[in-house]
């Protein structure tokens, strides 16, 4: 079982406004009970007020920080080294908006293979940007979805994609694949299988696709096809291929009516 993502913690709607009430208590703390002179009780809430100042700059220069080495991590292939950069990105965590931190994280988590918590993390960073999410906080909740095989989440967001950014590398091809485990629309997954197909150079991917299509043609009541490309794609190896292979050999041996096309 997946473990949790580690708790976000306070963040820029908490940690900063609590600043400045803290401040205050502080202050007549110091000053009533701890009968502190003026200017000790001055020079103790000085700091305070101005991390609550700069602390919209400090939040901002972390993330870029955080980015930046992210990017360095990546190229490298470091990627086990991104959730403890993410941990010491202190300014990022506690003082940029909800959404980036949320963002961030998810990007994170994704990359560890912690498809479930990256998932709840882009969800968190979509409800926090509201309309104006980013493309890639919609692309990155879409591809964890259809890697959770959660279709009916994936299949509209990858519609809203393409409908607001047109062709986007692999999109068509997920949604289609969605499309297919769904049962829905499969007339239409078929050219854009085809289409994934024609422009696809990864010979692994090519023949994951053959058996998509596959499952598709056989879901259609078209069995004599989906054996075809069964057989065609016997080569393929892999979880994808092995969950594509167990789910169309369940269409063709279960006897189920086709799906009519409405």
């Amino acid at each position: 079982m997946e473990a949790p993502p580690a708790k976000p913690g306070l963040t820029l709607g908490a940690t900063r406004e609590l600043l400045l009430p803290a401040t205050v208590l502080g202050c007549f703390a110091l000053y009533y009970a701890g009968h502190q002179p003026f200017g000790v009780v001055l020079a103790c809430a000085a700091p305070m007020l101005l991390l609550y100042a700069f602390a919209p700059r400090w939040g901002a220069s972390s993330a870029v920080s955080f980015d930046h080495d992210a990017v360095r991590f990546l190229a490298a292939g470091k990627t086990g080294a991104l959730l403890t950069r993410y941990r010491t990105a202190v300014g990022m965590r506690l003082f940029s908006p909800p959404a980036v931190r949320a963002e961030r994280l998810a990007m994170v988590l994704a990359e560890l293979g912690r498809t479930a918590a990256a998932r709840s993390a882009y969800q968190e960073a979509l409800d926090e940007y509201g309309k104006a999410a980013p493309l890639r906080v919609m692309l990155g909740y879409a591809h964890a979805s259809f890697a959770l095989r959660d279709d009916v989440a994936a299949v509209p967001m990858y519609r809203k994609l393409l409908d607001t950014a047109g062709t986007l590398p692999g999109v068509e091809r997920n949604l289609a694949h969605a499309l297919v485990r769904l049962g829905e629309d499969l007339p239409d997954t078929l050219p854009m299988l085809l289409r994934a197909e024609r422009e696809n150079h990864d010979p692994v991917r090519a023949l994951e696709l053959k058996l998509v299509r596959a499952l598709a043609h056989a879901k259609l009541g078209d069995k004599a096809e989906a054996q075809a490309l069964l057989a065609a794609a016997d080569a393929a190896t892999g979880p994808t291929a092995d969950a594509l292979r167990s789910d169309l050999q369940a269409q063709l041996s279960s006897g189920a009516r086709p799906i009519t096309p409405l």
